[in-house]
């Protein structure tokens, strides 16, 4: 299973300092991207510091924000490799926001991952894991605060999505530590998105290390 650390800051400055942080234990990074709207409060949010990183870890931003169709294309344009997007934020299922922000992704050369808070049905969104190379973002926690409990509802999301369509990658993200890390990849998961669980501790880049060991 792939390990994803995960940064929730309100500044570039912390940001930076915790990717250097793990830099070297890890192939990619989540930053964590909120607007005060779609979540309770907002965090650093400027694609422009990308380009001042020096590392060579993938980025993957995940955007908790409303109206990412209008945010999306400053940071595929960025150095972030993906972008997570919250299938919420959309009018319905159908809208045709999801296609638009699919050509701009391909446009970039960008992959996106289409995330689900606990109470939204992949189901109603099964169009969109119908195409190769699907990626998703279940959280198992509510999105915008690290730290929390995890939500074991996310067990039967898992294994049904994985059950319908085995090609889908299936990240998890929230609450994540190493007393439940091995059920959520036994369920199906391919990648843990971990934040709190990682840099609470004293030794990020040891527990990183004892996560992948699982």
């Amino acid at each position: 299973m792939e390990i994803i650390p995960a940064i929730l800051e309100k500044d570039w400055s912390e940001t930076e300092k915790k990717i250097k942080l793990i830099d070297g234990s890890v192939d990619w990074i989540q930053l964590d991207v909120s607007d005060g709207k779609f979540t309770s409060s907002a965090t650093w949010d400027n694609p422009q510091d990308l380009f001042l990183l020096k590392s060579d870890l993938s980025i993957e931003v995940h955007l908790m924000v409303n109206e990412p169709w209008l945010v999306a294309g400053s940071w595929f344009s960025s150095p972030a490799k993906r972008v997570v997007v919250q299938v919420e934020t959309f009018a319905s299922p159908q809208s045709v926001r999801f296609g638009e922000l699919i050509f701009l992704a391909k446009r970039y050369g960008k992959e996106i991952v289409w995330a689900f808070k606990i109470e939204t049905h992949w189901q109603n969104y099964e169009e969109l894991l119908r195409k190769p190379d699907t990626r998703v973002l279940f959280l198992s926690v509510e999105p915008g605060r690290q730290g929390q409990t995890f939500d074991e509802r996310v067990f039967d999301k898992i294994k049904t999505l994985k059950l319908a369509h085995s090609n889908v990658k299936i990240a998890v993200d929230g609450g994540i530590n190493l007393d439940n890390i091995e059920s959520i990849k036994s369920a199906g998961a391919d990648v843990a998105i971990v934040g709190s669980g990682v840099f609470s501790s004293s030794d990020p880049k040891g527990i990183i290390k004892q996560f992948q060991e699982v």
